[in-house]
Formats: structure tokens, C-alpha cells, sequence
């Protein structure tokens, strides 16, 4: 399988877990989830689209999910329950330079919108994308170099509408 191939497979299958994650009942608030709690419960909905000799990781290496084979990371994860901010962007980023996965993942979950924000990394190129949660359908909204990432203080946002 070729490397671009093992990056489509690895995105569908992230697709494929986000979808079972979101199908969970949510952790009620007054619980106070921790973040790394959120980020063990995400990893127990990858690990069935995953091959078994992969290994899947929370908190390592300063992501919130890392899936590796050997001395391959295959994905890395970051997340956030609200917007991703321009830190947590480039600390992204600037793992993805490091440690060279194949692909990292910068995403955020909307407990209460329709829609995902992904910020998909790979091969020289950052990718902007909104994923639809009821139907897994993706829309690139905008695709840069991860130069032109790093300088970009803008977010692309969610029509959340106005608050009372």
C-alpha cells in the first residue's frame, strides 16, 4: 500500500471512530470530565478500525492520541472541546515537523453543533475541514502550506449564531 493510500485509510478510519465516539452517551457535565479522560474515551472508539498490531496512546509525546507501529507514528491526535486556538494549532504543527507521522489531526467537538472542525496535517500541506457529525461527509474549506499555517491567526468558524 502506498504511503497516500495508508493516509486516506488512516483518515477514514479516524472518521469511522469519531463516529462511534459521538454515538456514546455524552458524560454528563456536573461529572466534570477531564480532558485526558475524553481523550481515553476517544481512543476506545479507534481501536476497532485499527489494525491489533498498532498501538494507540493517550498523552504521549505531548498529543492527546498517538497510534504507532514500530518507530512509525501512524496519527497523531489533538482536540478540543471548543475552538482550537492559535497555541494548540501550532503545537500541532509543530509535532507534526518533529516526530514526522503520517498524518496528524487537529480537531474540534462541538458538544451541542452539527459539525466538526478538523485541521488535517500531512505532507507539506494543512487542510481545512468542517465534517458534518450525522453524516461523516467532509467539506475542505481551505488548503495552505504549513508555513503559511504557522503565520495564520485566523479561525474558520462555525455559524453558531447570535447568544442571548
Amino acid at each position: 500500500m502506498s504511503e497516500k493510500e495508508v493516509i486516506l485509510d488512516t483518515f477514514a478510519s479516524f472518521k469511522s471512530g469519531m463516529q462511534q465516539y459521538l454515538a456514546r452517551p455524552e458524560i454528563p457535565k456536573e461529572l466534570k470530565p477531564r480532558h485526558e479522560s475524553t481523550s481515553t474515551r476517544i481512543a476506545a472508539c479507534l481501536r476497532p478500525f485499527f489494525p491489533p498490531a498498532v498501538n494507540i496512546d493517550t498523552g504521549l509525546m505531548g498529543a492527546d492520541i498517538v497510534i504507532w507501529k514500530g518507530d512509525q507514528i501512524i496519527l497523531a491526535l489533538f482536540w478540543s472541546s471548543s475552538y482550537l486556538g492559535k497555541e494548540r494549532r501550532l503545537k500541532a504543527i509543530a509535532f507534526h515537523e518533529k516526530r514526522k507521522p503520517l498524518l496528524t489531526l487537529a480537531f474540534s467537538i462541538f458538544p451541542k453543533q452539527d459539525t466538526l472542525l478538523v485541521c488535517r496535517i500531512e505532507n507539506g500541506f494543512i487542510d481545512y475541514l468542517h465534517i458534518k457529525k450525522d453524516t461523516f461527509m467532509e467539506e475542505v474549506l481551505r488548503r495552505c502550506t504549513i508555513e503559511e499555517g504557522k503565520k495564520d491567526d485566523g479561525q474558520l468558524l462555525l455559524p453558531l449564531g447570535k447568544r442571548n
